[in-house]
């Protein structure tokens, strides 16, 4: 007796919170899209939430390559001034400085490269 009385309020619980969740969504204001549209380049619908999530997600890997190219070349900077800093301190050779930059403008290039063709795929 007391279990069907215990499950007839939990029933009657679930059917109002039921009922109030429903009129929560009466009027959701719709998200804006980033721009430059979705994945593929077109231009992301009104009620297009699988558009919409896909334009945010171009947008993230957008800022995550951007990113990841300036972190890159913080890092080389860095390397390159403490590697100048032990040529002045006679600890490296001229050829090990060279060796450094030639390099680190190499890495730069390919990261932006690779960053510039991570975009250019999601358009």
């Amino acid at each position: 007796m007391k279990k069907s009385i215990f499950s007839k309020v939990s029933q009657a619980t679930l059917l109002v919170a039921v009922m109030m969740h429903e009129s929560v969504f009466a009027a959701l204001p719709n998200i804006p899209t980033p721009q430059g549209g979705g994945i593929g380049g077109a231009q992301v619908q009104d009620g297009d939430w699988m558009g919409q999530m896909g334009a945010y997600f171009k947008a993230g890997i957008s800022i995550l390559a951007l990113v990841l190219a300036g972190l890159s070349f913080i890092k080389v900077m860095g390397g390159g001034l403490r590697k100048w800093n032990e040529y002045s301190r006679g600890q490296a050779e001229f050829a090990d400085l060279k060796e450094f930059f030639i390099v680190g403008v190499i890495l730069i290039v390919f990261i932006v490269m690779m960053a510039n063709y991570a975009l250019s795929v999601l358009a």
